[in-house]
């Protein structure tokens, strides 16, 4: 079972230069070990091609969880195996539309203090030339 239902290479145009941007969208409602082990598989060879085909940055990239009601230990490993690669590689990871329950548990684990997290998708691309500030002031 495939949990990634989109992905989509976004470019956003902010007032210093270029910055592109990924944005993988999760199908599952539960994000596990098994979900979470799909994405960060996808995302070690994304970021393994994307090395091996040019030079530039890494696009930063976004994960929507606007179908994810429920998340595991497991799952949020995960996710933050997945931040980690973005970071050794000069790039980052944001998180959008989480659920409620989503955003307890990562609020009840602190987790949300890792994670740029923004409201949804339609935010992102309205606060496309705030990513990179809120990104930087937020790490």
């Amino acid at each position: 079972m495939d949990t990634i239902t989109k992905v989509n290479q976004v470019s956003f145009h902010p007032s210093l230069g270029q910055k592109q941007v990924f944005t993988i969208k999760l199908s599952g409602s539960k994000f596990d070990n098994f979900a979470g082990s799909e994405l960060l598989a996808k995302i070690e060879s994304w970021v393994s091609a994307s090395l091996m085909m040019s030079k530039q940055d890494l696009p930063l990239l976004i994960i929507d969880m606007e179908n994810v009601d429920f998340i595991d230990s497991q799952g949020l490993n995960k996710l933050l195996a997945s931040l980690r690669i973005m970071k050794s590689q000069g790039s980052n990871l944001l998180l959008c539309s989480l659920h409620t329950s989503v955003r307890l548990v990562f609020e009840i684990t602190r987790i949300d203090q890792l994670f740029a997290i923004l409201p949804s998708f339609e935010d992102v691309v309205a606060a496309s030339n705030d990513v990179d500030m809120a990104v930087a002031s937020h790490f």
